[in-house]
């Protein structure tokens, strides 16, 4: 297989990650709505919930999706999403702790469908 074929298959891969993500459903939230309970790095993320085990997702404007629950975790990698972990912020009362954010992960989970 050459070169171009390669990268038009990890193009089509991407896409249709990205287009199954969250079924559409999504909601945009950023850090002036939560104050100093912002725990990202970014200054807004759009979250989202892929199904039908409840992944909670989030979206950063550069496109980047991120696993922030465990069952997005285990299969992060075979969809191309990052770690969640990797724009928490550090909390700051403990900096060697990053920030909890599982109120984002409930919100995120909140937009999957009802079975």
């Amino acid at each position: 297989m050459n070169q171009g074929n390669k990268v038009l298959i990890l193009i089509c891969g991407l896409l249709l990650s990205l287009t199954s993500v969250a079924d559409g459903r999504e909601r945009s939230i950023s850090s002036a709505d939560f104050g100093d309970a912002w725990p990202f790095t970014v200054d807004s993320v759009d979250l989202m919930c892929d199904g039908p085990s409840p992944k909670a997702l989030a979206r950063t404007a550069d496109g980047t999706v991120y696993a922030l629950n465990g069952s997005a975790r285990t299969i992060a990698k075979s969809r191309g999403w990052a770690d969640g972990q990797d724009i928490t912020k550090p909390n700051p009362s403990m900096p060697a702790i990053k920030m909890d954010y599982s109120n984002f992960v409930q919100i995120a989970q909140d937009l999957c469908p009802k079975p």
